[in-house]
């Protein structure tokens, strides 16, 4: 749970940081990233928020499925081409932590 405050933090960071849109980059690299994964964002937090207040399998599983779902609408932001090579950077580790945390989920 750690690690995905952790990531919520370094992808907040990011938001408000120098990815900006512009021809050459796709779409989602605007400063307004964040609310075009909000979605995301209430679906994980509800399903943490579920699973904490009852750790069954079946509640482990969606919180699972939501996390994932989260780091997937994530994933396309690294290919702005404005951000920093250690912004990048930061922000590649996180998802690849985030992802090794999945992992470990429902054992």
């Amino acid at each position: 749970m750690i690690r995905l405050l952790s990531l919520l933090i370094i992808l907040s960071f990011l938001g408000f940081g120098s990815c900006k849109k512009k021809l050459t980059d796709p779409d989602y690299c605007s400063a307004g990233w964040a609310t075009q994964v909000q979605a995301e964002v209430t679906a994980l937090s509800n399903a943490m928020t579920v699973y904490i207040n009852n750790p069954t399998d079946a509640n482990c599983l969606s919180y699972k499925a939501a996390y994932q779902n989260y780091i997937n609408a994530l994933k396309p932001f690294s290919k702005c081409t404005l951000w920093p090579l250690q912004q990048k950077e930061a922000f590649e580790a996180a998802l690849a932590e985030a992802e090794a945390e999945i992992s470990t989920l429902c054992n």
